[in-house]
């Protein structure tokens, strides 16, 4: 049985929400990550859901990308910096907003997209990606940058970068149906760099403080 496209694209837009919230809710790093993998998991498989509406192949393979890369490279990579720091390290006891709060900041966040994206689908004629996938991006957009600004947690703020990075390509993907083939790469071997270095950087963090409490670089500045 065929799931007729609206339904599917719906199923894909909550289930990149509720991947979001799972960022928000929880309070490790094995958490963290995980709603961060499955998020990519559902995004490969829109890009490849517009891949296969639209017949264009080159989407196909930024889908295929984004599962390699952001699904599998980039998560074992930040366990890999993550291995020699003690499990108790890993959890953010106390964020700057409580969960309680982030999450009905990002209910918020999610409310405000969408009535952002309807103002503007009022007045423009976009396609039907566009209507399903817009208001998610623009969500995962605004929570991902949320996420940075209220925890104190370096892992969690990384997290919340790639969230924003996920937001941007599904975007992008949604409104034009993808972007030139090189772009993707491009974007994504950004992407892959800039993961690295702030692994290199969490790593020395490690090292230095053995916490990822970004108030330990307060320490800093009395040196």
């Amino acid at each position: 049985m065929q799931v007729p496209l609206p339904t599917l694209l719906t199923l894909t837009a909550v289930a990149l929400l509720l991947s979001t919230f799972g960022v928000v809710v929880r309070r490790g790093f094995a958490g963290w990550l995980s709603a961060y993998r499955y998020q990519s998991v559902i995004l490969a498989g829109s890009a490849a859901v517009i891949a296969y509406e639209t017949g264009f192949w080159e989407i196909y393979v930024a889908a295929v990308l984004t599962l390699v890369v952001k699904a599998v490279i980039i998560p074992r990579l930040l366990v890999r910096v993550t291995e020699s720091v003690r499990d108790e390290f890993k959890i953010e006891a106390n964020p700057f907003v409580s969960i309680r709060l982030s999450l009905l900041i990002s209910a918020l966040l999610v409310a405000l997209s969408y009535g952002l994206i309807r103002e503007t689908l009022s007045s423009a004629s976009l396609g039907v990606f566009a209507v399903a996938y817009l208001p998610v991006s623009l969500s995962l957009f605004f929570i991902g940058l949320f996420v940075m600004v209220s925890r104190r947690m370096a892992l969690n703020q990384v997290v919340g970068l790639l969230v924003i990075e996920n937001g941007l390509f599904l975007f992008t993907t949604a409104l034009t149906q993808g972007v030139s083939l090189i772009i993707e790469v491009g974007i994504l071997a950004d992407i892959l760099v800039g993961v690295m270095i702030s692994a290199l950087l969490l790593l020395r963090m490690s090292q230095t403080f053995d916490s990822f409490d970004i108030a330990s670089l307060e320490n800093l500045k009395d040196d």
